[in-house]
């Protein structure tokens, strides 16, 4: 299949994209072109490169036509923010390709009073990402719903891999986190180490969007929750680290 990545160059782009030419389909890149993808690997070769500035071809109401002037069987969104321009890909895709797939976010859904979140649950999002990648989620759902495009929305949580630093136990970015563990001290974990983690990889979520291409029928009108397997405690997330990288472990602490 001809197969459109918008976005292909980021973290799960680095990880698609080589997955679908090794597959057979015939791939084309739109991004900036500003960044090369975080893995190397001989499939690029194979890929064919637009450049387009996603912001501004939206600003000139000309995004939509770009995308659906390539003629895919199917177009991968990795990068859509807002409903105005999720809506704007839709109108010029409707008709013209078989399946749209979009990646949402983990944002989408609110608090809840128990886990695990059942994907059909209608918790209110927190946050404006949250709200609007809910509104692009519901759209999206209600197109195919109507009998319009195709469409698969996949919302994952923090994803982590190649050049990307993962959300630690604190909840932020801070690697001072690293410091404390490698250096066999206790480390403090805010609300009781209750906090759940919802890391996965980039290349876990590349394959949930192949099989979503692969098996359209399946996938056409779903919206896939966070794509963890499981979660991770904040007590216990900092165990499982530092045991991947043979640091000390405190005494007293698991």
């Amino acid at each position: 299949m001809k197969i459109v990545v918008i976005g292909g160059s980021g973290h799960i782009g680095s990880f698609l994209v080589p997955r679908l030419v090794r597959a057979g389909h015939e791939v084309t890149n739109v991004s900036r072109g500003h960044r090369k993808p975080y893995v190397d690997v001989p499939e690029w070769k194979d890929v064919r490169h637009v450049a387009a500035d996603r912001e501004q071809e939206d600003r000139s109401g000309t995004f939509g036509d770009l995308v659906a002037g390539l003629n895919a069987d199917v177009v991968i969104d990795l990068v859509c923010f807002t409903l105005e321009s999720a809506v704007g890909l839709v109108e010029k895709l409707r008709g013209a390709t078989g399946h749209l797939l979009h990646c949402g976010s983990i944002w989408r859904y609110g608090p809840s009073r128990k886990v695990p979140i059942p994907e059909d649950a209608d918790l209110p999002p927190v946050g404006e990402y949250g709200i609007r990648k809910d509104a692009i989620a519901r759209m999206l759902k209600a197109e195919t719903a109507g009998g319009g495009l195709a469409t698969t929305s996949l919302h994952p949580g923090h994803i982590v891999g190649p050049g990307w630093q993962p959300i630690g136990p604190l909840g932020n970015l801070d690697p001072e986190v690293w410091y404390t563990l490698s250096a066999g001290h206790a480390l403090k974990v805010p609300d009781g180490g209750t906090a759940l983690m919802h890391h996965v990889h980039a290349d876990d979520l590349a394959q949930a969007f192949q099989k979503a291409v692969e098996h359209r029928e399946a996938a056409a009108g779903g919206g896939g929750g966070g794509l963890q397997h499981c979660c991770s405690l904040g007590t216990q997330f900092p165990g499982v680290r530092r045991d991947c990288c043979g640091l000390v472990r405190p005494r007293g602490q698991s």
